[in-house]
């Protein structure tokens, strides 16, 4: 892909991204505020209100993490604090380099990147994924971006 194909593509994704956004909006009530909390072992994100009780909880599939304070992105599938069975699942996402012969997807290090990229990857992500969106699970000043895969009962 060149430049303008890469534009498009990751515009396409975002878009794609911003209507199951909504329709999780619309379905779950997403934007409520509230607690989450994620369980590595089994790659479940719980969604719960200010009192503690799980509302929501999700098959998740975890994308990659953005340092606002460093203005950087890393994938989850190099990311050495995240448990080996959701780093494998998140493998996946190294798929993009091949449909876009971008480097960006393979590289393991922390890279240059500020919020609304951050979200554009994990719009491509999400998209490869066939996820039925994301989550950004904030923590200080790191954002965890989460493929949301299904919802669990």
């Amino acid at each position: 892909m060149d430049e303008v194909e890469f534009d498009r593509f990751l515009a396409g994704c975002t878009a794609a991204l911003e209507l199951k956004q909504a329709e999780l909006q619309a379905e779950h009530d997403m934007g409520r505020n509230g607690r989450w909390q994620l369980d590595e072992h089994e790659g479940i994100l719980s969604i719960c209100e200010p009192d503690g009780q799980v509302r929501l909880r999700f098959a998740v599939t975890p994308i990659g993490t953005f340092s606002s304070s460093q203005d950087s992105w890393k994938w989850a599938w190099a990311n050495t604090h995240l448990h080996q069975p959701l780093r494998d699942r998140a493998a996946a996402i190294k798929a993009l380099h091949a449909k876009t012969d971008y480097e960006c997807f393979v590289i393991s290090e922390p890279f240059p990147a500020d919020a609304g990229m951050a979200w554009e990857l994990a719009a491509a992500a999400v998209e490869e994924l066939g996820a039925l969106g994301c989550y950004r699970a904030p923590h200080r000043d790191t954002w965890l971006f989460l493929a949301l895969e299904r919802v669990l009962p």
